[in-house]
């Protein structure tokens, strides 16, 4: 789970660890086939991701040609050749706004888009969807605030062991947006005319919660459930 300030090349990010498990599952399902979803909370936000993974792909010298042009819904079908008539790997997007749409296949991977701003139901789902194909899970979003399950989530696998991790990155990191890093003209402004906990939800990746919480440690993905009377 990544947690980005804005800006921070979070797509980016989350493209490249794609080729990563791409490369690792392709070596041990050489022959596929292969899926992979991109889950946000609607088909828009999964834009970034769908152009980036597919510039890759391209890159790697891989046949992309069999792509749709829009993203709702959207997919890639990576095929050895162009005579091939069914891909080894396909990529998919998914809206989270009905998760029951998030059924029937078991995805190698799943990339949260902007996963901040999907539900907690959403986040079940695509746990399970992965549980059969002991599938990886890689979500990224900057916070919208500083309750609910996500930052719950990125505080309780910060520091986390070989399943489960948790990285901040930083606004200020990425030098192709922001070349003197904190020091940038525009941030600094920012930071002088905002509050001090947007500055560090929106910039710094940090969470920032209301003070005098009852429960500081409650996690929503644990402790909050639907009760049915």
């Amino acid at each position: 789970l990544v947690v980005g300030g804005g800006q921070a090349g979070k797509s980016l990010e989350a493209s490249a660890d794609y080729i990563l498990h791409f490369a690792e599952d392709l070596a041990t399902h050489p022959e596929g086939p292969l899926l992979y979803w991109l889950v946000a909370a609607d088909y828009e936000r999964t834009t970034a991701e769908f152009r980036y993974i597919s510039e890759f792909l391209s890159r790697l010298g891989l046949n992309v040609d069999d792509q749709s042009k829009v993203v709702n819904p959207g997919w890639i079908n990576v095929r050895r050749g162009k005579g091939d008539r069914k891909p080894f790997c396909r990529i998919e997007t998914k809206s989270g706004k009905d998760p029951r749409t998030l059924s029937m296949f078991s995805p190698n991977g799943i990339i949260g888009c902007e996963a901040s701003q999907l539900d907690l139901e959403t986040y079940f789902k695509c746990i399970e969807r992965l549980t059969a194909s002991n599938g990886w899970l890689h979500f990224s979003g900057t916070y919208e605030s500083s309750l609910g399950w996500y930052p719950g989530l990125a505080k309780a696998w910060a520091h986390g062991g070989t399943n489960e991790q948790s990285f901040i990155l930083p606004s200020p990191t990425n030098i192709h947006a922001y070349p003197q890093g904190l020091e940038t003209e525009s941030l600094k402004r920012l930071k002088r005319e905002s509050s001090d906990a947007y500055f560090l939800e929106r910039i710094m990746g940090i969470a920032a919660p209301p003070r005098g919480m009852v429960f500081g440690e409650a996690r929503a993905d644990i402790h909050v459930r639907e009760v049915e009377y």
